[in-house]
């Protein structure tokens, strides 16, 4: 662990060495001063992510149920990309006015008036038509109700778990509701459409002449991105997305905002309605959504951890021809969105090998392992260690390896095999003693028997009387 933080540190005071510059704010955008407390959000639910990363960089009652009013929108523009034909004439029924009040949010569409898909989804999310939503609707699965039922499995296709809708453009029901949560994960996926992010970041579209009309222009309820010189909640980063309300609802907003490398997408749901000494009404959805979005560009900025181009751990290679360990580089950069003021003590950075030692050949770009990196013990981010070289193998080298690796492998046979070899050392032995010792037994024998039988042939060879005195 302290040889960890300790490669931590070491790449950190590179990195703070090495950094000349940090995000600059455009001049027309308020900067957000957050030194005098934490940051917070003035709506019922919000959210910052960094869109480069993944990373949250701010919540606030993100899996809360709320209302979403048009932000409902988003979904239906996403089903109908997904399984539309933006080249198709779409002739205006009566059921795309059916449960729409006078009040209701309209793009100025009548019964029977033509128009093609595309200008069509332009109404449904620049004018944020609630007759065009329908109108949708009913193009797409011939009847609401079947779209409200595509709508429902599409949000659980994409994981979401707080989430049912009642209706294809957001008017109040009690059995419409999302989280906060749900909606970015909609968000994310209608945003890797270019059609959606062209048709949710136009402030200004000049629908053709139809049938019924001339042609007409169509302003976007987003102030975030009209640029009148009236609107006070211009903001040049933003790009897109959507605007919703109902009384119950509150005021709601989905955006984008680009700046500095930095990509960000920013919810508030639930935001007030204030009216001002002048008489005009403030959205406060709005200049809740700047602020969100001048909390990660004042405070935060990317940091390089870790590079292919700086090694992080090594492996013992076994059998090699020449080198006797590999050393590992992540296989691409981890750049984390940080705090400024970041503590480099809660940064850690874990390289794990896929173990001590590994047998030749090793190849350049071999997975052997990975790298995490967290900040205080969230993990941000991961990546694999790759081997930064080849290493070739020596035949020598591994026939006495596999011969040393095969005896430790199977030691116990090698015991088992020479007390076998003891026993039957001693078996033999045991056995020449006993032949040893008859043939001892057998020579002596032999021995005594030639003498006896020397003996007595000596005795038959003498004359009779040998020993007596011939002159007696």
């Amino acid at each position: 662990m302290k040889k960890q933080r300790l490669i931590s540190l070491l790449i950190l005071l590179a990195l703070l060495l090495s950094m000349g510059s940090v995000c600059v704010l455009a001049e027309d955008d308020t900067q957000e001063d957050v030194s005098d407390g934490p940051f917070e959000v003035d709506a019922k639910a919000a959210i910052l992510i960094d869109m480069n990363t993944g990373r949250t960089v701010y919540e606030k009652n993100i899996d809360e149920r709320i209302y979403p009013a048009s932000l409902t929108k988003i979904m239906t523009c996403l089903l109908a990309l997904e399984n539309g034909n933006l080249s198709d004439i779409v002739t205006i029924d009566e059921g795309a006015f059916a449960g729409l009040d006078g009040n209701s949010s309209t793009a100025g569409l009548q019964v029977g008036e033509q128009l093609t898909f595309n200008d069509l989804l332009y109404c449904l999310m620049i004018s944020s038509g609630n007759e065009a939503a329908n109108a949708v609707a009913e193009h797409i699965a011939g009847s609401i109700p079947d779209f409200v039922r595509m709508m429902n499995e599409r949000a659980y296709e994409l994981g979401c778990t707080g989430t049912h809708f009642a209706n294809p453009h957001g008017l109040h029901d009690e059995e419409h509701y999302t989280t906060v949560r749900d909606l970015v994960a909609i968000t994310q996926a209608a945003l890797k459409s270019d059609n959606f992010r062209t048709i949710t970041n136009t402030a200004v579209y000049e629908l053709p002449a139809t049938n019924l009309s001339p042609a007409r222009e169509l302003k976007t309820t987003n102030q975030l991105i009209d640029d009148s010189t009236s609107n006070s909640n211009y903001y040049s980063r933003a790009i897109g997305i959507k605007t919703g309300y109902t009384s119950k609802a509150g005021r709601c907003v989905i955006s984008c905002a680009k700046g500095d490398g930095m990509y960000f997408l920013a919810v508030v749901c639930g935001a007030a309605t204030t009216v001002l000494d002048t008489g005009d009404v403030r959205m406060e959805s709005f200049p809740q959504c700047i602020r969100l979005f001048q909390y990660g560009f004042d405070q935060f900025s990317y940091v390089s951890i870790v590079s292919p181009l700086y090694p992080l751990a090594q492996i013992t290679v076994n059998n090699s021809a020449a080198s006797q360990v590999v050393s590992l580089a992540p296989a691409e950069e981890i750049r984390l969105l940080l705090p400024k003021d970041y503590d480099p003590q809660l940064l850690l950075v874990e390289p794990t090998p896929v173990s001590q030692s590994i047998d030749a050949p090793v190849y350049s770009g071999q997975v052997l392992g990975s790298v995490t990196v967290s900040y205080d013990g969230e993990t941000l981010g991961t990546t694999d260690l790759l081997a930064i070289n080849d290493v070739a193998k020596s035949d020598f080298n591994a026939t006495v390896s596999g011969a040393s690796s095969y005896i430790q492998k199977n030691w116990w046979k090698w015991v088992v095999f020479v007390i076998v070899l003891m026993l039957a050392g001693g078996v033999v032995f045991l056995i020449y003693l006993q032949l040893r010792k008859r043939q001892e037994r057998q020579a002596r024998m032999e021995r005594r028997r030639k003498a006896l039988e020397h003996r007595r042939r000596q005795q038959e060879d003498e004359p009779y009387g040998y020993y007596d005195d011939p002159n007696e």
